[in-house]
C-alpha cells in the first residue's frame, strides 16, 4: 500500500468550493481516528436519510497517533475502498484529512471537532456516544450534552451506539429501534485490532469483506 496522506489535505476554502461546484448545500462533518467498520457506516448513512444532506464530509484525523492505533495510510484507504464500492451512493462524499492529534478531551474536544466542521462548510455534525472520550473519564452522554448549552452555528446530529443484532442479522441503534434485542454484538476497533494482534479473523459482521482483506494482507505484510 503506498499512499500519499498529504494529498487528502484541504482547507476550509478549498472544502467550501468542491461543496459549491458539486451543488452540495447541505454537508454532514464526520470526525474519525479509527478505521472504518459497520457500525460507523450506519451511522453515517442514517444521518444522510435523517437530515436529507446533499453528501458528507469524512476527514480522519492524521496528526500522532496513540500507540495501537491505525496508521492514517490505512484508515483513508478504507474509506478510499468503502466510496469506491458506492457505500454512500445516492449521496456525494468527500474524503479529506484531519491534520491535528486527539486529545481525548471529552465534550470539549466534540466542541472543537464541530466547529472546525463548520470552518470546513458543515452545516450538520456526527456527535456519537463517548465522543472524544477516554475509558470511563466522562460519561458516555457529555459530549452530547454540552450542545444543550451551546449554540455554534451548527446543526449536531446525534446518535446512540450501534450494535449488531444477532437475532436480526443487522446494524442499528437505540436512536432508531426501542425494541429490546435478544443478542447484540459490540461494533468498535478493538475488536479488530485484538483481532489482527492475535492472527484470528475479523469477525464478518464488522467489517465489509474487501476492506478485512485489505488490511488482513498488509497486517501480515508488516
Amino acid at each position: 500500500m503506498n499512499l500519499n496522506v498529504h494529498r487528502y489535505e484541504l482547507s476550509p476554502k478549498q472544502t467550501r468550493d468542491i461543496f459549491n461546484q458539486k451543488g452540495w448545500h447541505n454537508v454532514i462533518g464526520f470526525h474519525t481516528r479509527n478505521i472504518c467498520h459497520k457500525g460507523h457506516e450506519y451511522i453515517q448513512n442514517q444521518a444522510l436519510r435523517l437530515t436529507n444532506a446533499d453528501a458528507i464530509f469524512i476527514s480522519p484525523v492524521t496528526g500522532k497517533k496513540k500507540k495501537g492505533d491505525f496508521t492514517s495510510e490505512i484508515v483513508l484507504h478504507c474509506y478510499e475502498e468503502l466510496i469506491k464500492a458506492g457505500a454512500y451512493s445516492p449521496y456525494g462524499v468527500l474524503l479529506g484529512s484531519f491534520n491535528t492529534y486527539s486529545r481525548f478531551s471529552g465534550p470539549r474536544e466534540a466542541v472543537f471537532t464541530a466547529i472546525c466542521r463548520k470552518n470546513y462548510g458543515c452545516n450538520y455534525f456526527i456527535v456519537g456516544r463517548d465522543h472524544t472520550g477516554i475509558g470511563d473519564y466522562y460519561k458516555s452522554d457529555n459530549a452530547q450534552k454540552i450542545f444543550d448549552k451551546l449554540d455554534i452555528g451548527i446543526n449536531i446530529v446525534r446518535f446512540n451506539t450501534a450494535y449488531y443484532s444477532d437475532q436480526t442479522k443487522r446494524i442499528t441503534s437505540d436512536l432508531y429501534n426501542k425494541k429490546e434485542e435478544t443478542t447484540t454484538l459490540p461494533i468498535s476497533a478493538t475488536i479488530i485490532r485484538d483481532s489482527l494482534k492475535n492472527n484470528q479473523n475479523i469477525p464478518a459482521y464488522l467489517m465489509d469483506k474487501s476492506i478485512i482483506n485489505m488490511i488482513t494482507k498488509k497486517y501480515q505484510k508488516d
